[in-house]
């Protein structure tokens, strides 16, 4: 279960605890309540926002590398070929076209 903080509760100087239980805020989707949207204008007024979205945005890249290598593993080795396969092919022809999604019976 996540620890939440209020607007009311969080303190002038934010300790390492407090940051991770601010990260973890804003982290959880779908969010909850609504504190974080309080607590982000307090954190914004406060300048402190932009310091908890850094880590939260590296948060977000550690679970994306984590989410991946999962995947990955999860492949078996004709999979992981075909994988290859196309990741080699978009590096040769980035350019190639691939589908027109928006408008499937025009070319």
């Amino acid at each position: 279960m996540i620890r939440r903080i209020t607007p009311e509760e969080l303190p002038e100087i934010l300790d390492k605890d407090t940051i991770k239980i601010l990260v973890d805020m804003c982290l959880e989707f779908p969010k909850k309540t609504f504190h974080w949207a309080n607590i982000s204008e307090v954190l914004e007024e406060r300048g402190e926002l932009e310091i908890i979205l850094d880590i939260v945005g590296k948060k977000r890249r550690e679970l994306e590398k984590q989410h991946y290598q999962q995947w990955w593993d999860s492949l078996s080795e004709e999979e992981k070929a075909n994988e290859e396969k196309k990741h080699k092919k978009m590096l040769e022809d980035p350019d190639e076209f691939y589908g027109n999604m928006g408008n499937p019976e025009y070319p």
